[in-house]
């Protein structure tokens, strides 16, 4: 027995042996620059089982460069708001893309709130507080740990802010509406080894973040002492109303602020990945971006050969038409698309010849958002 039992304690301090441990040292500070890419069509990413010394290979992702500055929460137009943040995360050079804030002390890096642009892309600006606040790290982290917790947003906006497209569907006339978000979440640190993403091989712990989320929408109905709030979420559909579930496989390092990847996978039983956001270490296969809070699209990589991925960031909700011009003005690629505010694309051209062309968005309506130039090449 005691042969045994030395034996599993053998095999279990081996397990352990070469992993690391993560610490508040990487939480964001006063006057960091996080940079990170995004690749919303990744290809070649496998998710694997739970388990320690393993090697994940990441590095064909291909993604659009964004930067976050770390600013004191005072610099910020509505720090009165959030007393208890100390960090500010500014989108845009002044703010006016939005701007969230952040709270960090020896076991914990939260995010309190955030003003702006509202996440749905309706074109109306929020004052959001976390309720209580969104833990994004834990300090220390080890493999094995588990951690739950819990989170509510409550926005509320008048109905003459909203466009007309939305509250023409309510069967009644509300005054006001509010978004309600509730959600509970289960971190487990399930995983540890090496990653390579583009530019760089890390030491990491893998955390699954699995987060239940249910998001409806309430209209404020009646006068006076007899109003009430009305759940209306079934008359406005939408993919981001109603129940859903979200998991997210973070592979964090314990050296580096950023996160080396985000992995958000399907809900079902494949786990196939959907998008990853990691660390940019400024590789050819990325494309700067400075987000401003304003619509946008990029093709990348530009030139491109074969295939081109369009990347449409801040894009209020709706359908849309993705097309492709030759130098005469001929359209070559025509695809349709349903966006609600960020999401990538992957489009074959070997059809096309090596040359320059212009791409465009345009809305339901005929609006053109953005215009932009394509180079084609042929090695």
């Amino acid at each position: 027995m005691k042969k045994t039992l030395l034996f599993i304690f053998t095999l279990f301090s081996f397990h352990l042996l070469g992993q690391i441990t993560v610490t508040s040292a990487t939480f964001p500070e006063i006057g960091d620059t996080l940079r990170t890419a995004v690749d919303g069509a990744p290809e070649g990413i496998l998710i694997t089982a739970p388990g320690g010394n393993q090697v994940w290979d990441f590095s064909s992702l291909q993604g659009v460069t964004a930067e976050a500055r770390v600013l004191p929460a005072s610099a910020g137009a509505n720090a009165d708001l959030f007393p208890n943040a100390n960090l500010l995360f500014p989108v845009g050079d002044d703010g006016t893309g939005g701007e969230t804030y952040a709270s960090t002390n020896a076991s914990l890096y939260q995010l309190v709130g955030y003003v702006g642009p509202d996440p749905a892309n309706l074109g109306i600006n929020v004052r959001v507080p976390f309720s209580p606040p969104i833990v994004e790290r834990r300090a220390p982290m080890n493999f094995f740990d588990i951690n739950n917790s819990a989170y509510a947003i409550l926005v509320a906006f008048p109905t003459d802010s909203l466009p007309g497209e939305i509250t023409n569907d309510l069967p009644i006339v509300p005054d006001s509406i509010r978004l309600r978000v509730a959600a509970t979440r289960t971190d487990v640190v399930d995983g540890w080894g090496t990653l390579s993403i583009p530019g760089g091989t890390y030491e990491v712990l893998r955390e699954k973040r699995t987060e239940i989320r249910e998001t409806i929408v309430e209209a404020r109905v009646g006068i006076g002492p007899f109003a009430t709030w009305v759940d209306v979420t079934e008359f406005l559909g939408g993919e981001f109303l109603g129940p859903d579930t979200l998991t997210t496989y973070i592979f964090v390092n314990d050296q580096e602020k950023e996160n080396i990847a985000e992995v958000t996978v399907t809900n079902d039983e494949t786990e196939t990945p959907i998008a990853v956001t990691y660390k940019s270490n400024d590789v050819v296969t990325n494309v700067r971006y400075v987000n401003t809070g304003r619509a946008d699209i990029f093709a990348y990589p530009n030139p491109a050969i074969n295939n081109v991925r369009i990347n449409f960031l801040n894009i209020t909700p709706g359908n849309y038409t993705f097309r492709i011009f030759n130098i005469l003005g001929k359209e070559v690629v025509n695809k349709k698309y349903q966006i609600n505010g960020n999401r990538t694309v992957g489009i074959n051209i070997d059809t096309l010849q090596k040359g320059t062309y212009l791409y465009n968005l345009m809305d339901a309506r005929g609006k053109i958002l953005k215009t932009k130039r394509l180079m084609v090449i042929r090695p």
